[in-house]
């Protein structure tokens, strides 16, 4: 064990990286890490009590850096991504990984299998058909087994992703719904579900049902 947080958190076996939010991007095993229950794929949300989920590794290094207890305590949770990717007609994915610890994906077209199940190029990746990989020929060889069969991986979402969001305007809802207190209530339950889960077509199936008459469904066109 380290006699000082200078050398945090290489010392301690395990590495940080994004750009704020901070994540685990790969732990030694054996490490005090490791013996400590970190994981690759958690976010560190908490240094001896301070929230730092929003701060990039710099400033949270620099955080634990200072703290009096060897190691600091750190909340975490994981925020590893399941993906099922189909296999093309040519059995493959349409993605390449480098490194080790962590893999890196270098390059994935969005018009790919694995693109389209949702994998951009600067993820990582942390499982494979649920076996944890560290090493890039472990990683590559799991995936050429899984050609022409469906393939699941754990992954660290950290590529620029395009963002979703939906809206509409307060004045809108309350000339058309203002009588109608329970179909709003609804309106902004489904709405708020959307904004937390992304599922689009699930809000296009439950919207008619909400606004369900030929009045109400002129606010479906100005959701946005």
């Amino acid at each position: 064990m380290p006699s000082s947080n200078q050398g945090w958190p290489e010392e301690f076996g395990f590495l940080l990286g994004g750009n704020g939010p901070s994540y685990i991007l790969s732990v030694e095993e054996g490490s005090s890490a490791h013996l400590a229950g970190l994981q690759a794929g958690d976010q560190v949300l908490e240094i001896e009590g301070h929230n730092v989920s929003t701060l990039g590794p710099q400033a949270v290094v620099a955080i634990a850096q200072t703290q009096k207890n060897i190691p600091p305590s750190i909340g975490v949770v994981s925020r590893i991504q399941q993906m099922d990717i189909i296999p093309g007609p040519d059995g493959r994915f349409g993605f390449t990984i480098v490194g080790d610890c962590p893999l890196l994906v270098e390059d994935c077209s969005p018009c790919s299998p694995a693109g389209r199940a949702g994998l951009k190029a600067g993820d990582y990746v942390m499982e494979v058909n649920g076996i944890p990989v560290r090493q890039h020929e472990t990683a590559a060889a799991l995936i050429k087994a899984s050609q022409g069969r469906t393939l699941r991986l754990g992954v660290l979402c950290l590529g620029p992703r395009q963002k979703h969001s939906i809206s509409i305007e307060d004045s809108q809802v309350e000339q058309i719904l203002g009588d109608e207190p329970e179909v709003k209530e609804k309106l902004f339950t489904a709405l708020k579900q959307y904004a937390a889960e992304k599922r689009v077509e699930w809000l296009a199936s439950v919207l008619p049902d909400i606004l369900n008459t030929e009045e109400h469904r002129q606010l479906i066109s100005n959701i946005r």
